[in-house]
């Protein structure tokens, strides 16, 4: 009898937990380190394409897509709420402009 097939390939799980610890360094440098920073968010955006792992919401927020600096809100970005599309714009330092979108808290 066939075993049966099971993915357990550990190759995401090490690529989630390195772009997990790549992002969080950025976040710790970006201040004295910038270019360091965004070169460990440029890594942990090649891991993630290279493995096939989606960043997911959480990690998007995290980083400008265009010039790959950690966002740290009042620092390096601007967060304004846009009441009427009911988006958070970001405005990083680089002029880059993301929308994310957000919804109204349950009461």
């Amino acid at each position: 009898m066939a075993k049966p097939k099971t993915n357990l390939d550990p190759l995401p799980i090490i690529a989630k937990r390195r772009i997990d610890t790549l992002l969080v360094f950025a976040k710790h440098e970006v201040r004295e380190h910038p270019d360091l920073a965004k070169r460990y968010v440029q890594l942990a955006r090649a891991i993630a394409t290279r493995h096939r792992v989606p960043l997911g919401r959480e990690r998007k927020h995290l980083f400008c897509k265009e010039c790959n600096a950690p966002w740290v809100v009042g620092y390096n970005v601007k967060v304004r709420l846009d009441r009427t599309s009911r988006r958070a714009i970001y405005t990083c330092a680089c002029g880059a402009k993301k929308g994310f979108a957000y919804s109204k808290p349950a009461h």
